[in-house]
């Protein structure tokens, strides 16, 4: 239900993981590093159908990328699922940071596929 409070998920090791938290009331975070395996990948998938139907026109969307290494195809189609389920979703403010310049080209050419180079802006 949209402005329901979003249960934390955390999947993955130290290694590699993501890991989703918040209210659609206030900021939802969602935080990935490492290289994602297929198992990964899929968690990421399922979970990010639901994260983003949490979305409501007052959400504030945080994706904390910033550890994230460029993903193989299993990732790159997780992300990509991910940013269209966002496509459709109302949000007031997206912010993605990425450190790694191969991941943040990765993730422009994602979200340009997807439609939301324009709402989804970058830090640093």
């Amino acid at each position: 239900m949209p402005g329901a409070e979003f249960t934390p998920s955390e999947v993955g090791t130290d290694a590699a993981c993501f890991r989703t938290s918040g209210s659609a009331e206030t900021a939802l975070r969602v935080e990935a590093w490492g290289y994602w395996t297929p198992e990964i990948a899929h968690s990421f998938t399922r979970d990010a159908v639901l994260f983003a139907s949490k979305l409501t026109p007052a959400s504030v969307l945080v994706i904390d990328a910033a550890q994230l290494k460029p993903q193989a195809v299993e990732g790159q189609e997780a992300l990509r699922v991910a940013f269209r389920a966002l496509a459709t979703a109302s949000f007031a403010k997206a912010t993605l940071r990425t450190e790694n310049v191969l991941t943040r080209m990765q993730l422009t050419r994602l979200l340009r596929e997807c439609g939301l180079d324009e709402r989804v802006g970058f830090e640093r």
